[in-house]
């Protein structure tokens, strides 16, 4: 038998050097990209807030609301581009071009609806959505104006997170980074002419920010769509094949989404609750937690790529009844997340007391925030493993149900209560409070494990799908 081959007869997978140099060739094509394209938005997170930053404190907090509805939307659009990139990844690992087609334009046709639907509601009444979460007239009447021409952003965002799951499950994922790499570029140079009024513009404020994004939203689209077309890309057929979609995707796709929604939701509303528990602490306490957020968003997002990269290659296995090797793949990106995250986590720990003395605040808060990072960097590779066997491998099977379960489960049984717990009843420190609360990403990586081994996950999702008449 062939080196590299599956082993039949004790269902086991023989593996030559050879594999081992294409499973990271695969993993430097796709991770990569993704990883890049994740700081490239950071980048432009961070030099948004400073921008705006210098016009005061109404138009920081508009912008900080309006952020929240933009929330809401995104969270829709997360849970829908997964289940996008669930379906492609497995159509394209069974050599199924015209069903990834189809995949997209059924993502399209209800990406289109609930964006279309919803811009036009924070359109044509932007304060009342902004008094959903402040009940300060001033931001409410600052913020008004950005929210309404934000809200103009939504279609194009959806188009761009749809056509972006299709390449990067289908081996393209260079060309979103790409695209992105020139729009963060664009949007930084328009926040610095519209909001200030540099280059003969007039200055336009915290509109000129909303005006930049908009622009921005718009260009990325175009461009990641015109670059489908120009280049042949999977997605790049006539409106006549990407929406004549078989009754049974239809179904099928539905049923694997929609936890997937739910399940984005809730991480949401465990987010919330985490932060209303850090808050309700005290002023020192939510300031020594909010410094730590960069960080904590920056090494994630390092990271994220090799979740994506897990998505995609045994996704693309598993459509092809490759079993074994996608259980190889599996493993295979659980001990690389870990041993990564491991050095990152370490590097962190080190580096913590450095990290902390950049901002200028209390001694008390500095000391607090220096313990919730080396807590944060002792339960990174915990957090990455989970990223990659919930959000990675145990979708690609299309076990959203069970994936679901598991989050709701670890956040509403065990890190919310304990975080209540200990903050209000025990009136523990934050960073003790921040150390069992994470306890539950180890309760998750439990569950997650032992079902990666059941191998009940491995789902073909495709085989009763591909070639369908419409």
């Amino acid at each position: 038998m062939a080196r590299g081959a599956v082993n039949r007869e004790y269902g086991g997978y023989e593996e030559s050097m050879s594999d081992k140099d294409n499973f990271y060739k695969s993993v430097y094509k796709i991770a990569v990209p993704v990883t890049l394209q994740s700081l490239l938005m950071a980048l432009l997170n961070l030099t948004d807030q400073m921008m705006v930053g210098q016009l005061g404190d109404v138009a920081i907090a508009s912008v900080g609301m309006s952020t929240k509805i933009y929330g809401i939307i995104a969270v829709v659009l997360a849970g829908l581009s997964t289940g996008v990139s669930i379906y492609a990844a497995q159509f394209w690992g069974n050599k199924d071009a015209k069903s990834v087609s189809h995949v997209l334009g059924l993502g399209l046709i209800v990406g289109f609806a609930f964006s279309f639907l919803f811009s036009a509601a924070v359109f044509i009444d932007s304060p009342l959505f902004l008094s959903m979460f402040t009940t300060d007239v001033n931001v409410i009447d600052d913020g008004y104006i950005f929210l309404r021409v934000m809200s103009l952003g939504f279609v194009p965002v959806m188009l761009t997170m749809m056509y972006s799951a299709i390449l990067r499950s289908t081996g393209h994922a260079k060309w979103p980074m790409y695209v992105s790499l020139i729009t963060v570029g664009l949007n930084i140079i328009l926040n610095y002419v519209l909001i200030f009024g540099h280059f003969g513009s007039p200055e336009f404020g915290l509109k000129g920010s909303a005006m930049a994004t908009l622009i921005s939203r718009v260009f990325e689209c175009l461009l990641i769509i015109g670059a489908v077309y120009r280049y042949r890309l999977p997605g790049a057929v006539g409106l006549k094949n990407l929406f004549m979609i078989p009754k049974p995707l239809i179904r099928k796709f539905f049923g694997t989404t929609y936890p997937l929604l739910l399940t984005e939701l809730i991480w949401v509303l465990g987010e919330t609750a985490y932060a209303i528990i850090y808050s309700r602490m005290g002023t020192t306490e939510m300031t020594a937690m909010t410094i730590t957020f960069p960080l904590q968003g920056l090494c994630i997002g390092l990271l994220s790529g090799l979740a994506s990269a897990a998505g995609v290659m045994v996704g693309n296995r598993l459509g092809a009844n490759e079993t074994d090797i996608a259980l190889d793949h599996a493993k295979r990106f659980i001990r690389l997340g870990i041993i990564i995250s491991l050095i990152v986590g370490a590097i962190i720990a080190v580096g913590s007391k450095l990290y902390v003395s950049a901002f200028n605040i209390s001694e008390d808060a500095k000391q607090m925030s220096i313990y919730i990072v080396i807590v944060f960097a002792g339960f990174l590779w915990v957090k990455v493993s989970n990223m990659i066997i919930a959000g990675g491998i145990l979708n690609s099977g299309g076990d959203s149900k069970f994936v679901f379960g598991m989050e709701s489960t670890a956040t509403w049984l065990i890190g919310v209560p304990s975080g209540l717990l200990l903050s209000y009843i025990w009136k523990q420190p934050v960073y003790l409070v921040y150390l069992v609360i994470s306890l539950e990403e180890v309760v998750r990586f439990g569950f997650g494990y032992a079902r990666i081994y059941s191998r009940k996950w491995m789902r073909n999702l495709v085989s009763d799908l591909s070639k369908l008449e419409v």
